[in-house]
């Protein structure tokens, strides 16, 4: 009699197991916010310095590109799953001579690493005229970002 009600007791764990290894992970700790400094993979396959941006508590997105033809960069994001992100990202391109000259549109998503400071992502990038109209499309744009460290003052 007592081998059947272990072995009730011990098919109610795996059971419960089973549910608990389908259910979605914990989201406490999964999140993009804060200042990260990205690089997005070049022609050559390198890894090139390409923005600072902060991630907001209240979905808000804002960078600043190395290139200075370019203005600030705002979008917005959301947690799409495990370690999961999708962002979307608008700015707005100049000539030399600080004339409007274009309107770029981001959509990608990101990777959180496992320990929360670094993510992988991959961008497709909209270029279109002043007007919107679009001028090209570039898809499976690689890069990896990196979380900006708080430094110990100066002694």
């Amino acid at each position: 009699m007592k081998y059947p009600m272990l072995l009730t007791a011990l098919s109610c764990l795996l059971f419960q197991s089973v549910l608990s290894a389908q259910a979605p992970k914990s989201p406490l700790g999964q999140t993009i916010e804060g200042t990260w400094i990205t690089e997005l993979v070049d022609a050559s396959g390198n890894l090139q310095l390409f923005e600072v941006g902060t991630y907001s508590p209240d979905g808000s997105y804002t960078g600043a590109n190395v290139n200075g033809l370019q203005s600030a960069h705002k979008g917005i994001w959301q947690r799409t799953g495990h370690l999961e992100f999708t962002l979307n990202v608008i700015f707005f391109t100049h000539d030399a001579q600080g004339t409007f000259n274009g309107i770029v549109r981001v959509r990608g998503t990101a990777k959180l690493a496992e320990d929360l400071n670094s993510y992988d992502s991959v961008a497709e990038r909209t270029v279109m005229d002043t007007a919107g109209n679009v001028k090209s499309i570039t898809p499976g744009i690689v890069g990896h970002a990196v979380r900006m460290e708080l430094l110990p003052p100066p002694e």
